[in-house]
Formats: structure tokens, C-alpha cells, sequence
């Protein structure tokens, strides 16, 4: 079985080349352009979540047939990138995609034994192994504030186990922060679970999905039984960017409308629907959003606007935005000491930005503090800044006026031309 396997990866590997050499010097002919966009016409009519968008695209694409603005493009790669933008124009739908993939399509109609699928889920299990199903980085932070850097929503037949011991590792915090800034996504089970740890036992409904070819409706709810500790009654928050995308999209709006999560950040990318990908003919695929997702508060999605934050930010310094927020909200005893403490660790580590983040606001809570002013203008002048640092050391002067520390940066920065 072994010299099988060896024998069919080799025949792949060949095909791969072979039509991979090919389409360098393919070029397009008129029929074929047009058979690819009835192709497209087709599915988009039958299967695209918005019939009226759909009738829109369809017309654009019979236009651009009778123009100039397919006929001169011959390379497969680029015919299917100008295509794409043309139902991106109307659509505004980021997953709607057109792709030259030849050699996806001829390893899909390779058969393929029993044997062979299972080695090659096993090494798709493996792959992700290596990067640990997206879980990047998961922290306990100063305060007892949890950290998740979740850089893709992976399928929990391979990642539960990892998902469940992140969660039980962070139940104890205080507030948990999960980092979406860099993930685009996946599927909806990783989703639905993590999601399940914010929730108590009896089912949530989180989603309905309408799909409009077979005009029928399914839901998603959180599940009943999870193991290990839930998360329900502590601050959560969200961290998104433009990137953030899809699955992850997903479930920062879900969180979000259901009172769960504050998001923090900056405006999502904007793809709520649900894709799958049909193969056009021998040479071109088609991403098509085919389901469309409803929330059971807002009776919408995200589609084309994207999540918006409740804390708006730029991405860099989303992160130490809602650590600040998270610290004021849950933080015992003397939280001037501990945002000082924070604020001189992020100095440390010369994220001097967001050390000034987390002193301004700290000025901001406790202004009759003169070690306050005193760590800002420290701050302001490792960045450059006279005019505020020169400003926080006299703040902090008038308020202690024996502070020997405050005199000499002020001396300092006075003859400093």
C-alpha cells in the first residue's frame, strides 16, 4: 500500500507541475471566457444569499461580455481577478471570489482511497499541531487579567482539547481579553464552543442561517455541556482590526449583541456569510456565499459594514486600551500602585506608547498623586516629548514640592536646547 501511496503522491505531483507549466503560457480564448462567466451567472442565480445582488452582478457581467473589458484579457490568473472585482464592485462581498486553481480542481477528481483520506486528515491534524489550532500566546497578566491571542477559529474535532485547557486556564482571572487582531477566520464549531464558556448551561441561541436556494433555516446554539469552569460573569473583551475577518467577525458581533463582550479596536472586514466553494469547470472555482447569517437581537449581520468597536482605537494599541479598561473595572485595593506597576513593565519592554496609554490614565484617576506625574513625565521625555514631560515633572512638584527627582528631570529638561 505503501508503493500506492508513493506511486499517487508521485502521478499529483506531476499533474501539479504539468498544469501549473501549462497556465504560465495559457492563454484564454473567447468561448472559454464566456462559458466561465455563464458558469458564474448560474451558480450566482441559484445560489447567491441575495437574489436581488445577484440579478446586479449577472447584469454587470453581460455588460462587460459585450465590451472591451474581457476580451483583451487572455492570462487565467488575471481573468479571474478582474472578474472577481467586478462582483466585488456590486456585491461589496469579500468572500465572492473567482480564482484560477487548476490544480486543486485535478487533485479533487484524483480517487482517492480509504486509506489515503485518513492519511490525509492525519496530516492535516499534524499541520495544525505545529501551530497549536491558532491558540498563539495565552498569558495571565499583571492584575489577574487573562490574555488569548487567537490567530484562527479551527475545527474542534482536532481542537477541543486545546480550546478547553486555554479556558480552564484562564477561569480564574479577573477579565479576559481575546486577541482577533490577526485572524481571519474559520469555522463555525470552534465558534460555537468558545463561545459556550461565556454562557451558563441552558442553551443560548447565537445565530440563525438562512439558506436561500433550499429556502430553509438552521440555528446555532451554545452547547449545554462544556468541560471544565465557565466564564459567564466576568468582563470579556474583543480585540479587532480591519483584519479580523469571517468566523472571527463572527463571533465578536454575536458576543457583542448579546451583552458579552466589549470590543476594542477598529472597524472589522465585513464578511458575515457563509461560503463554499464550487468548481466552475476544469480551470476556475467560485467562493459563494451561500448562507446568510442572522442575529437573534439584531436581526442582521455584518455583511459589507464590518463589527464596529465600543472602544474605538487603532490597532496597535488596542490591547493596552483594554487592559486599562479591564484593571479600572475589576482591580482591589490600591490600583494607583498597580497601573504604575503596568505602566513601568510596558516601559521595559520599550512599548513606550502604550506605557503612556496606561499612566495618562492613571494621571487622569488619581491627579493629586505626585508619583503619578512624576512616572508620566518620565514617560513623555524617553519618547521625545519636552513639552509634556516638562509639564507632568512640575505637576508633580507642586504637588510634593521635596521631590528631588522632579527638580532634577525639570533642570534637565530646561537646558536641554
Amino acid at each position: 500500500m505503501k508503493t500506492y501511496l508513493k506511486t499517487m503522491l508521485l502521478i499529483l505531483f506531476v499533474t501539479v507541475q504539468n498544469t501549473t507549466a501549462q497556465d504560465t503560457n495559457r492563454l484564454l480564448n473567447t468561448k472559454e471566457k464566456n462559458e466561465v462567466v455563464l458558469a458564474i451567472k448560474t451558480h450566482l442565480e441559484v445560489a447567491y444569499i441575495d437574489l436581488d445582488l445577484s440579478k446586479k452582478m449577472i447584469m454587470q457581467l453581460d455588460k462587460n461580455l459585450k465590451s472591451d473589458t474581457y476580451n483583451k484579457i487572455t492570462s487565467p490568473v488575471e481573468f479571474a481577478k478582474t472578474v472577481t472585482e467586478d462582483l466585488q464592485s456590486i456585491s461589496k462581498d469579500l468572500h465572492l471570489k473567482v480564482r484560477s486553481e487548476p490544480e486543486r480542481i485535478a487533485r479533487e477528481k484524483l480517487a482517492v482511497s480509504e486509506e489515503k483520506r485518513l492519511e490525509m486528515e492525519k496530516r492535516t491534524a499534524m499541520q495544525m499541531t505545529e501551530i497549536n489550532y491558532g491558540f498563539t500566546e495565552v498569558k495571565i497578566m499583571e492584575g489577574n487579567i487573562g490574555y488569548l491571542n487567537l490567530s484562527q477559529f479551527a475545527d474542534i474535532k482536532y481542537a477541543e482539547e486545546t480550546a478547553t485547557a486555554t479556558m480552564n486556564f484562564l477561569s480564574s482571572t479577573n477579565a479576559i481579553i481575546i486577541d482577533l487582531r490577526s485572524n481571519g477566520g474559520g469555522v463555525p464549531s470552534m465558534m460555537q464552543l468558545l463561545s459556550s464558556y461565556f454562557f451558563d448551561e441552558k442553551p443560548v441561541l447565537l445565530s440563525d442561517f438562512y439558506e436561500r436556494a433550499t429556502n430553509t433555516k438552521t440555528q446555532l446554539y451554545t452547547f449545554g455541556n462544556v468541560k471544565g469552569k465557565r466564564s459567564t460573569n466576568k468582563p470579556l473583551y474583543i480585540l479587532t482590526s480591519k483584519h479580523t475577518f469571517s468566523a472571527a467577525e463572527a463571533f465578536t458581533y454575536t458576543l457583542k449583541h448579546l451583552d458579552k463582550a466589549v470590543v476594542v479596536g477598529e472597524i472589522t472586514g465585513g464578511g458575515a456569510n457563509r461560503t463554499k466553494r464550487i468548481n466552475l469547470n476544469d480551470e476556475f472555482t467560485i467562493s459563494m456565499p451561500y448562507i446568510q447569517a442572522i442575529h437573534p437581537v439584531t436581526k442582521t449581520n455584518w455583511e459589507g459594514k464590518g463589527v464596529h468597536p465600543d472602544i474605538k482605537t487603532n490597532e496597535k494599541t488596542a490591547l493596552v486600551n483594554a487592559y486599562v479598561d479591564a484593571i479600572n473595572k475589576t482591580a482591589k485595593g490600591n490600583k494607583n500602585i498597580l497601573l504604575n506597576k503596568i505602566g513601568y513593565a510596558l516601559l521595559k519592554e520599550k512599548s513606550v506608547d502604550n506605557a503612556i496609554v496606561v499612566f495618562e490614565e492613571n494621571a487622569r484617576l488619581f491627579p493629586d498623586d505626585a508619583n503619578t506625574w512624576d512616572s508620566l513625565g518620565e514617560a513623555y521625555f524617553i519618547n521625545n516629548d519636552k513639552e509634556n514631560a516638562l509639564k507632568s515633572f512640575k505637576k508633580a512638584l507642586a504637588l510634593n514640592p521635596n521631590s528631588e527627582s522632579a527638580k532634577a528631570m525639570i533642570q534637565k529638561l530646561v537646558n536641554i536646547k
